[in-house]
Order: structure tokens, then C-alpha cells, then sequence
């Protein structure tokens, strides 16, 4: 996937919220804002000092005239995406290409889908919360798929979440449901960085999402990581890693 943007260089200076990050620009030493797509805390990426690379925002009226794409790892220089859209584009051109083995018998998908919430009688009823992707077979068969974004590695294993997310144990949870009632669902984590070689829940930040995650495996949920080679001009999903839910493991 080739990025339809142009980015530049910069130095990371300061984070005054979540969605927002202040940097000097390389080439001309300018000191600008830019949006920082990615909500979660990205401790060990965004310090001071760090290289980071901005695209020019498209809208003129907005309060932030870049947008952060990228950070280089301060460590070892591993370039990150922190574009927590970037994900899905990657999961929708993989499914295209037929990169993924699971889901290869698959001709067909939906994004953004209400999901259907399962009573345990096997009843179905609508709720307000939305799936990534509806996968269909040319059978009539589907697959609910949720796709996680993961920006940190600690020690090689890629981790997840970096912030506590409530939405996105909600969502775990309710395929969990769909699951035990043989509905086929997945997650499936796209790791925004080459460098993890598998993916566990980041149980001293949110337990209840390892928790959840755990839960969903036993009732039949299909979890499963990726990697993806990253330049500042285009991103390609890399390989398959083991996922290992289990606290202990």
C-alpha cells in the first residue's frame, strides 16, 4: 500500500494531550502542531528527542496543520506507524490479495457493520455497536472480524492494549457471545512495526481486556497477529506471529 501522503521529517518536542504534538520541523526549524491520530499513551515512542514524520494537513481550516504518521523508535530506530486507521486499510488489501490464510475461503466483505448482539437463548437484536469487517463466503456463510491496532513492543512481543480501552473489551466480549452461539468471528491485531515476533495482552495495563481476550478464545473466537514493513512512503503486511492470550504463558 503506497501512502498518498509526503512526509517530513522532525523532532518530537512535547504532547499537551492525547490528539496533539508539538515538533520542529528538520528542514526548516519551524515549530508546528500536529494531530496525533493514535489516543493511547506511546510512552516509550513519543519522548523528547525522538524523530518523528509529519504530512501537511489537507484541511486549511483546521487548528492543527500537520498530522503525525510516524515516529522512530528512540531505541534502534525502528519506524512505527501510529495511524490507527492504518490497520483496516491493511486488513481490507490483505483480504484482496488473499494474504490471509485463515480467512482465504472469503470472497466478499462489509466494513463498518452493526454487529448483532446474541442472547443466550440464541435469540438475535440489534445494538449500536459496529464491527470492522463481515467477511462472506460465496456459500452465504459470514465472519465477524475485528481488527486491533498495536504500536508497542516490549522485548520483541508486541503488547496490547497501551491504554485501558473499554470499547474495545466490549467488542471482544460480544463476539465472544456470537461465538458460543456459532456465529464465526475473529480478531485479528495488525502490529504497526516489523520488529514483534508474537502478541499478548498487556495485562499490567488493562486486565480486564486480557480477561476478556481470554474469554473469547475458550468460547471459540479466532485470535490472530500480523506484522508489517513500514517506509515513510508505503506499509505491506509482513507475516504471521503467535498470539498467546494466556497470563502465564
Amino acid at each position: 500500500m503506497k501512502f498518498p501522503f509526503v512526509t517530513e521529517a522532525a523532532t518530537f518536542l512535547a504532547r499537551p494531550n492525547r490528539y496533539r504534538i508539538e515538533a520542529q520541523l528538520a528542514t526548516s526549524g519551524a515549530v508546528v502542531a500536529a494531530h496525533c491520530p493514535n489516543p493511547g499513551r506511546l510512552g516509550e515512542l513519543l519522548v523528547p528527542g525522538a524523530t518523528v514524520h509529519v504530512s501537511r494537513a489537507t484541511n486549511p481550516e483546521r487548528r492543527t496543520a500537520y498530522d503525525l504518521r510516524f515516529v522512530e523508535h528512540p531505541g534502534h530506530g525502528e519506524l512505527v506507524s501510529l495511524d490507527t486507521r492504518l490497520p483496516n486499510q491493511l486488513f481490507a488489501e490483505g483480504l484482496r490479495q488473499q494474504f490471509f490464510t485463515p480467512f482465504t475461503g472469503y470472497t466478499d466483505f462489509k466494513q463498518e457493520v452493526t454487529l448483532p448482539h446474541m442472547a443466550s437463548n440464541g435469540a438475535m437484536a440489534k445494538v449500536r455497536s459496529r464491527i470492522d469487517f463481515q467477511l462472506f463466503t460465496s456459500a452465504g456463510t459470514h465472519c465477524w472480524v475485528e481488527v486491533k491496532s498495536a504500536s508497542l513492543v516490549v522485548d520483541g512481543c508486541a503488547r496490547f492494549p497501551d491504554a485501558v480501552t473499554a470499547r474495545g473489551r466490549r467488542h471482544v466480549l460480544e463476539l465472544a457471545t456470537l461465538a458460543a452461539n456459532g456465529e464465526h468471528s475473529a480478531i485479528v491485531f495488525i502490529v504497526q512495526r516489523a520488529d514483534a515476533h508474537a502478541l499478548r495482552p498487556q495485562w499490567e495495563t488493562d486486565p480486564a481486556f486480557g480477561e476478556a481476550l481470554a474469554q473469547a478464545q475458550a468460547k471459540g473466537v479466532a485470535i490472530y497477529a500480523y506484522t508489517c514493513t513500514l517506509t515513510v512512503n508505503e506499509a505491506h503486511l509482513q507475516r504471521a506471529i503467535p498470539v498467546y492470550v494466556d497470563q502465564h504463558s
